[in-house]
């Protein structure tokens, strides 16, 4: 078994053994199982579930001991840590060898000045009333497509053209409408876009646009640097993404966060994966056709709404926030372009 080095100096505690903190995590998906091939000569009594292999088991896992605790850092699985871990003010280790670990990690600097998160409302129950950690108010590519990489997107295409020589089930969805009453824009002659606030890993982020135009799911780096989001969640990603006139922007990596559309007592709630761009613009983050897709929303421009179905069984409606529409866009047209 090949050793892994400890990739934070402290842990939380934990109430639970891993083995049931995992199955948890598997259940909202917050983590997806890895495949790991052993090497030959291994103990085959030893399974880890999270590799889905023999080796070693599913509580002396370190990889599954990091993810736990970067899931915990960023404000999951908090039912399953003790009260008195104390480990909300504790950086990843910064001497670590892994090489995995080197090749997504950023040399990005940090803002240090935030004083750490208050941890007060941990007493309050999280279905009654969801923690908020604060408000940030200040294309193609990507994943969508078949993926980053040119086959995967050529493989995507030859799908297309044998489509009908497989056998499908049609995709299914409630009926959704929009009708009068819907209007809800106080400048009903209007052809402003979809700018909305969404609750992104806890936080209620405005200036939001609803982009049905775009492939990819952009949080602005400008917006990531004032979440308590450790960049160690950072995945590396090579590809660039495409402007409307076929200008090439670089990417700082992607991250998955759950992100929440709607209110807290009639919304949805997802993984939504976020390509980390830096760019000069009066919008804090842009939902694009993958985020759109999965929640299945259906977007009115006219009525400045959009709905999608939620897990209750009901629609949700959300209306655009016109007159943050209207002062993004002018604000827009004053920024210059980003230049490194």
């Amino acid at each position: 078994m090949v050793n892994v080095n400890p990739r934070y100096d402290r842990y939380a505690h934990l109430t639970a053994p891993r083995e049931k903190v995992l199955e948890r995590a598997l259940q909202s998906n917050l983590i997806f199982q890895r495949r790991k091939f052993p090497p030959k000569n291994v103990d085959a009594t030893q399974i880890c579930r999270f590799h889905n292999s023999g080796g070693h088991t599913t509580e002396g896992c370190q990889t599954l001991k990091d993810e736990i605790e970067k899931l915990i850092r960023a404000g999951h699985l908090r039912e399953f840590v003790k009260e008195d871990s104390g480990r909300a003010g504790h950086s990843p280790r910064k001497t670590r060898k892994n090489p995995e670990h080197a090749k997504r990690k950023g040399n990005h600097s940090r803002d240090h000045s935030r004083s750490p998160p208050s941890h007060k409302s941990r007493s309050r129950p999280r279905e009654r009333e969801p923690i908020v950690k604060g408000r940030i108010d200040t294309i193609s590519s990507g994943f969508a497509g078949g993926g980053a990489s040119s086959s995967t997107r050529k493989r995507h295409l030859r799908s297309l053209r044998s489509v009908h020589s497989v056998i499908r089930n049609p995709a299914s969805m409630p009926d959704i409408t929009f009708t009068n009453r819907d209007f809800h824009a106080p400048d009903p002659d209007q052809d402003d876009p979809m700018v909305i606030t969404a609750r992104i890993a806890q936080y209620d982020v405005s200036k939001v646009l609803v982009d049905q135009g775009s492939s990819v799911n952009i949080l602005y780096w400008t917006t990531f640097r004032r979440m308590e989001i450790s960049e160690d969640m950072i995945a590396p990603f090579n590809e660039q993404i495409v402007g409307f006139v076929g200008e090439r922007v670089d990417t700082r990596g992607y991250i998955d966060l759950r992100t929440h559309l709607g209110s807290d007592d009639d919304g949805k709630e997802l993984r939504v994966r976020f390509l980390l761009v830096e760019a000069n613009t009066s919008y804090n983050a842009l939902l694009g056709r993958p985020c759109l897709n999965v929640f299945g929303v259906i977007v009115s421009t006219p009525h400045l709404a959009m709905k999608f179905p939620t897990d209750k069984g009901n629609i949700c409606t959300v209306w655009a926030d016109q007159k943050t529409a209207r002062q993004c866009y002018v604000a827009g047209l004053k920024i210059t372009p980003y230049k490194k």
